[in-house]
């Protein structure tokens, strides 16, 4: 191939790797308000089923805010609560911030079916919630403690108690008056309301995480006080009459944060007791079986779009009243389970379904309901798998050609593949630096929970747009300064190889996604972790893309400065004119052997 030709071919993949650099960014903000605006298919107006016999009077559910698995271990009042009722984990949903989760406790769907993603979102859920069931049943239906739960469950609310919250950056003490303000309010809803469904919400542990850390002294010393107020209020209870439910919303990782995978942020606690509640500790279960349970508690139907079940195995009771309790709760499950099935475009299945179990489940047979939803959870997740092949399958011949059409560029090297090796070599270098950075020097995962508070996402993410930048430079200057010796058009041919193997594997790993999930997301949440990635990815697309342009200038300029520098002819010594050499700096001439061996006063 001509010069000229491969000089056309090179303008043109600069172009290109530029071009994806500038709309990468708009695909990457297509993505992130997808995901943050996020609209559920799954809202569809559904009956609830019938309500049952009470077996408490009243249910407090204390959710103490950010609250880890490790840190409820060393509060000694919920330590002695653990004895008297029942101990287990619960595990909580993704993305694991506050609004979803609040959402997911008292609604019992999870975020892909509920659309509340974010802490950003507006207005009232839409989903059914315990709030409401126990409301349109003429029973008290109150919230203790953040203006957020007014803000979602509005109309779902008899009555709000709600605090003022100060600024993030608020010292200890600051947010330590806030919870003693929910506790004081939380006795005077208690005596209030003696029956009914009570949330009290404790914010100051997670706000002292975000500031000091989900390890920190503040924070645990918070968790403690928390302990305390959760003391005085079982004063207030009587646990032959009531039960008490306390757990939280979430975890923190260690360095303060949430909303990612991470055990430590989606292992939080649930302890309950008192009335009709079987002590035991008990396997790990789903955040979203503790509105079924409260609504089987308090007689009520479960809250029509909830996946979770009422955790009989808890309870005790006679088993034809589990029997009772344990059909509605599997009917409501049906109803919603058909919705969904028809919201994807399938057939129905769950009925089908309860016909196998529907006789074990009314005589209250232990393990029965358990089974049942074990079977009608995975049969729903084998629908939405085949909905999501199904459309992957459509999007795979377009996935496979973004992957294949780039390596036409390597059709330069056809006979000499050898020569793309030290490219190649320093493309993989690049990701070696940036992951470096982020995984080691940064000490960040891919994960929500790597930014601290919502004011550090433009940051968090300007620093890897930085980060992206830098290796990139860093990269292709080493290139170019090995490359010295090359001529400028193998200079230039090594630059521009190596900008394209860069941006070629930043691209095939967005392609990848892109064929899991689409850029696009309408009727599900996918795997956020990869989708968390997918995103940084995207972002380095934008400085990889556009270095491109600059890195190959400054390479040849680099050529040709060190070759300059290099081909310079050395300076030639001047001559010193002899009035200006001293007797002592003059040059003697050689002795012959005959002076040598005169004495110096001989020597005319």
């Amino acid at each position: 191939m001509t010069r000229i030709g491969k000089l056309l071919i090179f303008i043109f993949v600069l172009i290109l790797l530029a071009a994806m650099g500038y709309e990468a960014q708009n695909v990457a903000k297509m993505g992130w308000n997808a995901f943050v605006e996020y609209k559920s298919p799954y809202l569809a107006q559904l009956p609830r089923v019938g309500s049952t016999e009470p077996l408490a009077k009243r249910v407090v559910l204390i959710v103490v805010d950010g609250l880890r698995l490790d840190a409820s271990k060393k509060m000694p009042t919920l330590n002695e609560l653990r004895k008297q009722g029942a101990d287990l984990v619960v595990r909580v949903g993704q993305p694991s911030l506050s609004y979803p989760g609040w959402t997911v406790i008292s609604s019992g769907a999870w975020q892909e079916i509920s659309g509340v993603t974010t802490n950003w979102y507006e207005g009232e859920v839409q989903v059914d919630s315990i709030f409401k069931v126990a409301k349109d049943s003429g029973l008290p239906s109150i919230v203790v403690g953040s203006p957020g739960w007014k803000k979602l469950f509005n109309t779902h609310i008899t009555e709000a108690l709600t605090v003022e919250e100060p600024e993030e950056e608020t010292s200890p003490e600051g947010w330590t008056k806030v919870d003693e303000e929910t506790y004081r309010l939380a006795l005077k809803a208690l005596e209030k309301y003696d029956t009914g469904f009570i949330l009290i919400h404790f914010i100051g542990t997670d706000s002292l995480a975000h500031i000091f850390g989900g390890v920190s002294e503040e924070y645990l010393a918070e968790a403690l006080r928390v302990d305390g107020h959760i003391r005085e209020l079982l004063n207030l209870m009587d646990l032959d009459e009531d039960v008490l439910i306390v757990t939280s919303d979430h975890g923190h990782i260690d360095a303060g944060g949430h909303g990612g995978w991470e055990e430590e942020v989606l292992r939080v606690p649930l302890v309950m007791v008192g009335k009709a509640i079987r002590q035991g500790v008990y396997t790990e279960k789903p955040q979203v079986d503790i509105a079924p349970t409260v609504a089987a508690l308090l007689g009520l139907p479960s809250p029509a779009h909830s996946q979770g079940r009422p955790l009989l195995e808890m309870i005790e009771a006679p088993a034809e009243v589990k029997g009772r309790k344990g059909l509605n709760a599997a009917l409501q499950l049906v109803g919603f389970y058909d919705a969904y099935s028809k919201a994807l475009g399938g057939r129905t299945f769950a009925g089908d379904v309860l016909k196998k179990y529907r006789e074990n489940i009314a005589i209250g047979e232990e393990g029965a309901l358990a089974n049942f939803h074990a079977d009608l959870t995975r049969r729903a997740s084998a629908a939405r798998m085949a909905r999501l092949w199904r459309e992957r399958l459509v999007r795979f011949p377009i996935a496979l050609a973004i992957a294949l059409f780039p390596l036409l560029y390597l059709l330069l090297y056809r006979k000499r593949i050898r020569q793309a090796a030290i490219p190649l070599v320093f493309a993989l270098l690049y990701f070696v630096i940036y992951n470096s950075i982020f995984f080691i020097l940064r000490g960040h995962r891919w994960s929500f929970s790597a930014f601290n508070s919502e004011a550090q996402i433009k940051v968090f993410f300007n620093q890897c747009l930085m980060d992206a930048a830098f290796s990139m430079l860093i990269t292709g200057l080493i290139l170019a300064l090995i490359s010295w010796k090359k001529t400028w058009m193998e200079t230039l041919e090594r630059v521009v190889t190596f900008s394209f193997f860069t941006g070629y594997f930043l691209l095939i790993q967005v392609d990848f996604f892109y064929w899991l999930y689409n850029i696009k997301i309408s009727w599900y949440l996918p795997d956020l972790k990869l989708g968390f990635k997918y995103y940084l990815d995207l972002l380095q697309m934008t400085p990889v893309g556009f270095l491109s342009l600059i890195l190959p200038p400054l390479a040849l300029a680099i050529n040709w400065g060190i070759k300059r520098w290099r081909m310079a002819p050395a300076p030639i010594p001047q001559a010193i004119p002899t009035s200006q050499v001293s007797p002592e700096e003059a040059p003697r001439p050689e002795e012959s052997p005959d002076m040598a061996e005169k004495k110096p006063e001989e020597v005319e």
